[in-house]
C-alpha cells in the first residue's frame, strides 16, 4: 500500500475501494484524513507497529494491531506535521457537458461554462471574466487587482519576518509557523494574506519576509486581508478545473447548480444520463460542521443518498457535513419547463 492508494481514495469514492486488510508505514500516519480516508476506502483491518486507537480531524477512528506494545496507545493525525503535496482531481468534464445538454435550453453557438459551484474569474487572451456560480454564459469583463496569474516565477517581498503559512495537504488544510519547500497551494499570513496556487507543484523559497516561487506552470497569486477571506481550496480547485467551452449557446445566461457555504468542495461530480442521477462527492473543508446547501437548475425527484439529506424546496438539498468530513450524495433530477428555468438567469 503506497501514499498514493490511500490519497485517491476520496476522489473516486464510492466507486473505490481500499484492500481490506493494510498494513501502516509511518509516514502514512503524516496524512491528517488517514481514519477518514481508510474507513470510507472499506479496511476492516489494520496493522501498525503499535497497537492504537487513532483519530482524525473529522473525529473518525481507527483501531491498530501492533506487536511491541500490550496497553492501547490513544493518537491523533498528523504524527509529524509535514507538507504532503496534494491537488484535487480533476472532474469528468464529458459528464458534465451531458448535464448541460440535459437541463439546459440550447441554440447553436458556443459559450463557457463555470464548472465551479461558486463564482470566478477567468483569464484569456490579456482579458478577465468574471463567471457566476455554475454559469453558462460569456461573463463580464472586468478589472482586478487582488488576484492575477503569472507565469512561472514570481518574488514578493511581504515584509513578514514570522507569518503564519497554510497548505492544502490531502484532503485538508494544514497550518503551522515553520515554512514549506512544495506544495500545490500555500498561503502566508500575518497582517494580510498572500497566496500561491497552481496545478504543477511549487517551489518556494522564504528568507526575511521574501517569497521566491517556481513551477513548471502557471502561478495565481493573490492578496486577501486574512486567511479566510482566500479561500486557498477553491482557489487550488479552480486551478485544477478551469472553465471550459462548450457547443451550446443558451436562450439567457444560466445558473446550472451553486454550492454554498464556500467551505464545502465538490471532490467528484458525475451525472447518467440514462438514469438522470447526478452523483457527488463533497467535503466540508472547515474545523465546524456545517449545513450544505446544493442548488440545482433542475428537479430534484428523488435523494437517494445520504439518508439525512433534507429537501425544502424543488430544487435544493441541505445535506449535513460534519468538521472535514466527506459524505457522497445521489440525487434523481428532471429538466426543468423552459418558464421555471427562466428564474434561474442570471
Amino acid at each position: 500500500m503506497k501514499l498514493d492508494d490511500i490519497t485517491k481514495v476520496a476522489a473516486e469514492y464510492p466507486f473505490k475501494n481500499l484492500s481490506e486488510n493494510i498494513e501502516l508505514q509511518d509516514d502514512m500516519l503524516n496524512i491528517e484524513q488517514l481514519p477518514q480516508l481508510l474507513t470510507i476506502g472499506g479496511v476492516k483491518r489494520v496493522k501498525w507497529k503499535y497497537k492504537a486507537k487513532i483519530l482524525g480531524p473529522d473525529l473518525s477512528t481507527i483501531s491498530t494491531e501492533g506487536g511491541e506494545n500490550n496497553e492501547e496507545l490513544i493518537m491523533r493525525t498528523p504524527l509529524n506535521k509535514t507538507s504532503i503535496p496534494w491537488t484535487f482531481t480533476r472532474l469528468d468534464t464529458n459528464s458534465l457537458k451531458k448535464l448541460v445538454e440535459y437541463l439546459a435550453p440550447c441554440k447553436e453557438g458556443t459559450s463557457l461554462f463555470n464548472i465551479s459551484p461558486w463564482p470566478r474569474y477567468h483569464f484569456t487572451q490579456n482579458r478577465t471574466i468574471e463567471l457566476k456560480e455554475g454559469e453558462i454564459g460569456n461573463g463580464r469583463n472586468v478589472e482586478i487587482e487582488n488576484i492575477k496569474l503569472e507565469e512561472n516565477h514570481i518574488n514578493i517581498n511581504t515584509k513578514f519576518l514570522n507569518p503564519q503559512f497554510f497548505y492544502i495537504n490531502p484532503y485538508y488544510i494544514e497550518s503551522g509557523y515553520n515554512s514549506i519547500d512544495n506544495t500545490f497551494a500555500t498561503s502566508l499570513e500575518l497582517t494580510e494574506t498572500y497566496s500561491f496556487v497552481s496545478n504543477s507543484l511549487l517551489d518556494l523559497k522564504f528568507e526575511l519576509g521574501k517569497v521566491s516561487v517556481e513551477t513548471n506552470g502557471k502561478i495565481l497569486v493573490s492578496k486577501t486581508k486574512n486567511f479566510a477571506e482566500a479561500k486557498l481550496h477553491r482557489l487550488l480547485w479552480d486551478m485544477t478545473n478551469e472553465v471550459i467551452e462548450i457547443d451550446c449557446s443558451p436562450q439567457f445566461p444560466l445558473s446550472l447548480y451553486r454550492i454554498e457555504p464556500s467551505a464545502v468542495i465538490p471532490l467528484h461530480i458525475k451525472f447518467d444520463e440514462k438514469s438522470n442521477i447526478l452523483q457527488m462527492v463533497l467535503e466540508n473543508f472547515s474545523d465546524k460542521p456545517v449545513i450544505a446547501t446544493l442548488y440545482v437548475s433542475a428537479r430534484i425527484t428523488k435523494i437517494i443518498k445520504p439518508n439525512n439529506t433534507m429537501t425544502t424546496e424543488y430544487d435544493r438539498v441541505k445535506i449535513p457535513i460534519r468538521r472535514w468530513g466527506i459524505v457522497n450524495l445521489e440525487l434523481e433530477i428532471k429538466k426543468l419547463p423552459d418558464l421555471l428555468l427562466k428564474r434561474k438567469a442570471i
